[in-house]
């Protein structure tokens, strides 16, 4: 199908860091695709808070709305949809003539045929082998004796993945973080086995364990911050089955919430609301309220402790359904737009829609020159106006951030909410061109970005219309961003393949400058996929000049040398 990607076209495409984590959100089921058809795949990816999504197989494009993807990044989003709509990796001769007879046995009914015993040696074998699911057996065994598991043998099990204060570098601090997480699968193995009250006491002690982590993990990959959101997790759902005490309860998750180095327990209020109940609530406000109101008044208002009462007492806010509340605390440090969209949800939800439309509108007011992260408050605020009866004003909230600052997303926004898809269509088009044709070519000359920036947005826009050669009229006069370019070239390459090996020659030196093995196989690749378009076009020459160019430049680095000579190009 069109729409299909390769697992190995979106390792290149994302950074590690991005492949891993929504590789995760994939495997995790945060995806959730709102519509496909050839070529072109929308979808929402559940992550802090809803992105929307949009991969195109040719050309190659994709965006998404968090910050990272309105730079135009293949964020961890992208990752995420990408992958739940791969191709499976292909396997060798043998393994697809192995495959069909694979696929003809049931491996259910043979072990339902095996006997009892079969089975007994089957599962013993496997638990030697297994820690993990030994100590499942084990904690449902106990469960059904009508025992307890053993506190203190979990706790040293606990600090010896955690490896007490002893340095993990960068190198092992993937492994040290598996490790650990598979501890934590097997504490949400024995809650699930019925031992949900000695699990909430066992996570928390792992919790503390990785609050003093931070001090002696590199943990520039963000391990730890993956360790703690399984954490909660699992803490959450033991406390929702096991029902413990409120007061203390309470107690513990203020301590956390006050004194911890991670988010593990940020604004616990509202997520353990029903599980605190009035009296637990009660005695959270009891221990934060005092340490909120002497922060507001310290001489450092961003201290550690300033922030955390803070979020506490939202937290608190949110856990009694008190929007009021809320906006009394946030009053004066209204500091991001997602501050003013927590305010609007939060009457929204007491049925107040007009306040939290007012809410909507001032912040989109207040930060007017933020629009990358204004998309969700003028979303919101255009869905109320939408419910509400009025569509116009909806379009009108997209157009005005259209004006202020174009972007692709931006477009498709407009297009979206626009009742004359056509009128709104040409009039965004002519005013980019309007912007970047009638700019003061002096101007110009002193700052290219007052040209490149609407240029760059009108390419991006033709290139989603399917206009790809007034997109490249459009980069080939006016300029755009480095990232355009490829997606430029290879939109055009089949009918144009001499236009683009300029482009591909340069993205290839650019990748050997990186002086990383990385950069060496992209550039051996883009000159390969040069040598193709070159031969095909009857001019081989164009590679020739360009290989001996780049081995004369570059002829002592030796693993780029390697690659090439690997290729028989010398």
């Amino acid at each position: 199908m069109k729409d299909e990607w390769t697992r190995d076209e979106i390792e290149a495409l994302a950074d590690p860091r991005s492949f891993q984590r929504g590789s995760g959100y994939q495997r995790d089921g945060r995806v959730e695709i709102t519509k496909r058809s050839a070529g072109r795949v929308d979808a929402v990816v559940r992550g802090t808070i809803p992105y929307s999504v949009e991969l195109r197989r040719d050309p190659r494009m994709w965006s998404c709305t968090c910050p990272v993807g309105e730079d135009g990044v293949f964020c961890k989003h992208c990752v995420a949809v990408a992958l739940d709509v791969a191709v499976p990796a292909p396997t060798s001769r043998s393994s697809r003539r192995a495959t069909p007879v694979d696929e003809d046995i049931d491996i259910r009914s043979f072990v339902t045929s095996l006997d009892h015993e079969a089975l007994v040696e089957l599962a013993m074998e496997q638990t030697d082998a297994d820690w993990q699911l030994r100590e499942r057996l084990r904690a449902q065994a106990i469960a059904a004796a009508g025992g307890t598991v053993n506190i203190r043998e979990w706790k040293l099990r606990i600090d010896a993945a955690f490896g007490g204060r002893r340095f993990v570098p960068y190198a092992e601090a993937g492994s040290w973080a598996h490790e650990v997480c598979d501890v934590i699968d097997a504490l949400d193995d024995m809650r699930a086995a019925g031992h949900a009250a000695a699990v909430v006491l066992l996570v928390e002690h792992a919790n503390r364990r990785a609050d003093e982590a931070v001090q002696h993990v590199d943990d520039s990959d963000g391990w730890l911050t993956d360790i703690s959101e399984r954490l909660a997790q699992v803490h959450l759902r033991a406390c929702l089955e096991s029902q413990p005490e409120p007061v203390a309860l309470a107690q513990r998750l203020a301590d956390f919430e006050l004194r911890g180095e991670l988010d593990t327990f940020r604004r616990a209020a509202a997520t353990y609301a029903h599980v605190l109940g009035p009296t637990g609530l009660a005695e959270y406000r009891r221990i934060v309220e005092p340490k909120w109101r002497a922060a507001r008044t310290s001489k450092d208002p961003y201290s550690h402790v300033a922030f955390a009462s803070t979020q506490a007492m939202i937290g608190i806010a949110q856990g009694v359904e008190d929007p009021d509340e809320l906006i009394a605390i946030r009053v004066g440090d209204l500091r991001s737009p997602y501050d003013y969209l927590e305010i609007a949800e939060a009457l929204l939800a007491a049925d107040r829609q007009d306040d939290a439309l007012t809410w909507a509108c001032r912040g989109l007011e207040a930060f007017a020159d933020r629009q990358w992260q204004t998309p969700p408050l003028r979303e919101f605020a255009a869905g109320q106006l939408r419910a509400g009866g009025d569509r116009a004003g909806a379009e009108a909230l997209w157009w005005e951030a259209f004006e202020r600052h174009p972007s692709i997303d931006g477009y498709r926004k407009l297009l979206a909410e626009s009742a004359d898809t056509e009128a709104r269509r040409q009039q965004a088009i002519d005013i980019l061109r309007q912007r970047f044709v009638g700019a003061d070519t002096e101007a110009r000359t002193r700052n290219p970005l007052l040209e490149r920036a609407p240029a760059t947005t009108l390419v991006e826009i033709l290139l989603y219309e399917g206009r790809a050669d007034d997109a490249w009229d459009v980069a080939s006069t006016h300029g755009c961003d480095d990232r355009i370019w490829m997606t430029l070239a290879r939109a055009r390459e089949a009918d144009h393949p001499l236009d683009v090996i300029p482009i591909y020659a340069r993205a290839a030196v650019a990748q050997i400058d990186t002086k990383k093995n990385g950069g060496y196989r992209t550039a051996v690749e883009l000159l390969a996929r040069i040598r193709t378009l070159a031969t095909n076009a009857d001019v081989p020459q164009r590679f020739t000049d360009l290989l001996t160019t780049v081995t004369t430049d570059h002829a002592r680095k030796r693993n780029l040398m390697a690659l090439i000579d690997k290729k028989g190009w010398r």
